[in-house]
């Protein structure tokens, strides 16, 4: 009798032990995913160095929209560094304007779209921000 008791017992501990440990990896697991999740960089579109490439030509088109309303159809004339190409595209109501820059050297393309839409009864804008090998 007492050897099944004890026999008992020890299973009784070895599945709580087994218990524990399991709560103890979840609890592990729940404190490196908070960890991760509290250092992830969930700033994409105010990142300085990620439309660092695309600052001289959105500023370009935002002064523009100031002095006329709307964004330009075409872009000509703003330099980038030697290696970047650039592609500007807009609307055809003129609310939305595409900015899609390539690296030669990397195949790395970025693209940036932002929209403003102004009017009596509603203001609305919307950015967004892509980057893709091709």
């Amino acid at each position: 009798m007492k050897e099944r008791l004890t026999n008992v017992i020890k299973w009784f501990l070895m599945i709580l032990g087994g218990l524990f440990l399991i709560q103890l990896l979840i609890g592990f697991g729940v404190v490196l995913g908070l960890v991760g999740f509290a250092n992830a960089d969930l700033d994409f579109i105010n990142s300085d160095k990620k439309l660092k490439p695309a600052e001289p030509i959105i500023k370009y088109v935002e002064d523009y929209r100031q002095k006329n309303g709307k964004y330009p159809d075409k872009i000509e004339g703003i330099k980038l560094k030697k290696d970047l190409e650039y592609k500007y595209e807009t609307t055809k109501d003129g609310n939305c304007y595409t900015i899609t820059i390539k690296s030669k050297k990397d195949n790395l393309k970025k693209q940036y779209q932002y929209c403003m839409l102004d009017n009596e009864n509603a203001s609305s804008k919307s950015e967004s921000y892509v980057e893709y090998m091709e």
